[in-house]
């Protein structure tokens, strides 16, 4: 399997991955909405293990960029590692160009679906917080009454 092989290799798995992140967030976000806590936990703990071979895969594709750079199939540029795609596809003969673009190219949705779908996670996480504090506001006379008698 030549270099360009392997790396269209690791860009699909990286996508296919991608997409299943995509889906956990999905219903990580109908948990959050749903007040189910459960749920919630468990799914935080599939993420975990999606996103070690996620970081994994980056990190071999970024390995294989940096081998067709030292092969001589890109010009070294001063001692970068992170080689653009667009650099990467200049040099390329026409067919693997063609191939690594439509994998650079669903892999920048895949995680471009995946930063939006996290942006709003955040924001339904910080309005629940919100309410949660601004309900204790309320029940507790803005703090200064105690929510629970601990008397015995």
């Amino acid at each position: 399997m030549t270099k360009i092989e392997e790396l269209e290799r690791v860009m699909e798995t990286e996508v296919e991955m991608g997409e299943a992140l995509l889906q956990l967030l999905t219903r990580k976000q109908q948990s959050i909405v749903g007040l189910q806590s459960d749920v919630l936990t468990s799914l935080l703990a599939q993420e975990d293990t999606l996103l070690r071979p996620f970081r994994e895969l980056e990190i071999e594709r970024t390995r294989l960029t940096a081998e067709l750079v030292d092969t001589g199939a890109l010009p070294a540029e001063a001692g970068t590692r992170n080689v653009p795609v667009e650099t990467l596809l200049k040099h390329l003969a026409a067919g693997d160009a063609v191939r690594i673009s439509t994998m650079a190219a669903r892999l920048k949705t895949v995680v471009e679906r995946i930063l939006h779908m996290n942006n709003q996670n955040r924001l339904h996480l910080q309005r629940s917080l919100r309410f949660v504090q601004d309900t204790l506001r309320l029940v507790t006379d803005d703090h200064t009454r105690q929510l629970v008698d601990h008397r015995v």
